[in-house]
């Protein structure tokens, strides 16, 4: 026996006894060195349709992960969740199993006119208007993402000829109220913020921690300066074009880091 009245917390991961991971269900070794992360599970599917060969390595708790290749690069997909607290926990299982690259492959509000429903942004870094960083690093800590990963997608944009903003975007725990109000979408429109999501801040900061690399790809799903949005059977057209562009590019940049 232990001397230690915590020992039950010795281990900082919880595994399974199959040596599984509580969250994603996946184990050391399922995943590729790099991952794209998205929080829709039909944005995943998609990706996964992509990869040759794909297989499932994870199916739990509504965390779906996939691994198989795309232009001869081992690349692995899988869902993050909703919020900061589901992107760090897909994070650092992720990360325990062998990632070391992250992108998120996700959708966004734009607070920018050069945004329309279906535009592409590229976050260079993220307003931390969410409480799980603060779990990982003080609060005054910046989360950036790696140049090597902006400069893949920035380069994968321009040989598949897509047009992207790269910027700022703001993560938020509130969808409506943390969104959806006027006064703040004129205090983060004056200081440049492109856009809002909500997961963003949490990835740069926990991959940080982690000592791993991030990126950050968004398509436009709403202008909360225009109103027009996808919401109201609108734009859809226009959206999945831009999903389509966005999924083309993430896949692409991300094949050419894991190159």
């Amino acid at each position: 026996m232990t001397d230690d009245p915590n020992s039950w917390l010795t281990d900082y991961h919880l595994k399974q006894p199959d040596g599984s991971f509580p969250h994603l269900g996946t184990k050391a070794g399922d995943v590729a060195e790099v991952v794209l992360v998205s929080g829709s599970p039909d944005r995943v599917g998609l990706m996964a349709e992509m990869l040759d060969e794909a297989e499932q390595v994870g199916d739990r708790r509504g965390f779906s992960v996939f691994s198989g290749a795309y232009r001869g690069s081992r690349l692995s997909v899988a869902t993050s969740g909703v919020g900061s607290p589901s992107m760090a926990i897909a994070v650092e299982e992720l990360a325990a199993c062998g990632a070391a690259t992250f992108i998120r492959v996700g959708s966004c509000a734009a607070i920018s006119p050069s945004l329309p429903v279906g535009g592409l942004a590229v976050a260079t870094g993220a307003v931390s208007d969410e409480g799980t960083s603060s779990y990982y690093a003080p609060t005054n800590f910046p989360p950036v993402a790696t140049l090597r990963v902006v400069n893949a997608l920035v380069d994968a944009a321009g040989q598949l000829g897509a047009d992207v903003e790269v910027g700022l975007t703001r993560s938020t725990d509130s969808f409506y109220r943390g969104e959806r109000t006027q006064e703040i979408i004129e205090l983060w429109k004056s200081l440049g913020v492109l856009t809002f999501e909500m997961e963003t801040s949490c990835l740069f900061t926990v991959a940080a921690r982690l000592g791993c690399e991030a990126g950050s790809v968004l398509c436009v799903g709403s202008n909360l300066l225009t109103g027009k949005a996808t919401y109201s059977g609108d734009h859809l057209k226009e959206y999945r074009a831009g999903q389509q562009r966005m999924l083309e590019l993430a896949m692409l940049a991300a094949s050419g880091l894991a190159s």
